[in-house]
């Protein structure tokens, strides 16, 4: 006989895939901080799973937690502690494990008002990076975080690290970077290239007052010839004599901090 829980528990499973997130409708999240952060962003909670140690727990954060999402309407079954634990690989973040349904992707044009700035991940297939992109794109007063190929915002491991910024910032995908700076430059938006050598000094960067959108690619390739071709100014940070290059998110970070700089 199957278990309650178990269509939940297999919902969950399914949305470790970006195949399973589209048939579901929705991406999991793990974890305390996560769903606290994903309420107060006003995230659309399905259901979550949880073990009968986490509701009998008498932690005031925990309680209040859990009181919260039942007025949201949250359902939350109660799962044997194994099979919890078989969910997060043993990560202790907190004993709950649940859905939220997908958010839409907004239009660019809706967001491309004022000196609006973007950050823009190109075949960044790292979801850790992708997660801490979304978080450092969101500190940085980003409107939107730009994906443009292999870039999975909603896998779990970017939805952990976004640390609830995944729900907060919203997240464009593009299928190629023609398209993405095609549709930058008609709403009048600059597209920069980060770059580990040959780009404009970071220091000597002009910020375009009309908006613009810094790109990143992946750590182990950057941005490809091809993609530098397309942009409209490459930038580098100046670094130490024997470094080449900074992990992809403390150089997004570095380079948004610039662009909120006049």
């Amino acid at each position: 006989m199957q278990e309650p829980w178990s269509h939940l528990v297999a919902r969950i499973r399914s949305c470790a895939t970006p195949k399973g997130r589209a048939v579901e409708g929705a991406c999991s999240l793990e974890g305390t901080r996560l769903f606290e952060r994903a309420l107060r962003a006003g995230a659309a909670l399905e259901a979550a799973i949880t073990t009968q140690a986490f509701l009998d727990d008498g932690d005031e954060r925990s309680q209040r937690l859990l009181s919260d999402l039942r007025g949201a309407g949250v359902e939350l079954q109660v799962v044997p502690d194994d099979v919890l634990v078989e969910l997060t690989e043993g990560r202790s973040i907190g004993a709950l494990v649940g859905l939220a349904e997908l958010p839409k992707a907004p239009t660019l044009a809706s967001l491309a008002t004022g000196s609006a700035r973007f950050l823009a991940a190109v075949g960044i297939d790292d979801p850790g990076n992708i997660g801490a992109l979304l978080r450092t794109a969101h500190a940085t007063g980003a409107r939107a975080l730009l994906t443009v190929g292999a870039c999975d915002a909603f896998h779990p491991k970017a939805v952990r690290t976004s640390m609830g910024s995944v729900f907060k910032l919203p997240v464009v995908p593009f299928m190629s970077l023609e398209h993405a700076v095609e549709e930058l430059r008609a709403l009048g938006i600059r597209s920069i290239g980060s770059v580990s050598s040959g780009g404009t000094d970071l220091h000597r960067l002009h910020v375009p007052p009309t908006g613009c959108a810094m790109f990143m690619g992946s750590e182990a390739f950057g941005l490809n010839e091809s993609s530098q071709a397309r942009m409209d100014e490459l930038v580098t940070i100046p670094m130490a004599d024997g470094v080449d290059s900074l992990s992809v998110n403390a150089a997004a970070a570095v380079l948004m901090v610039r662009l909120t700089q006049p």
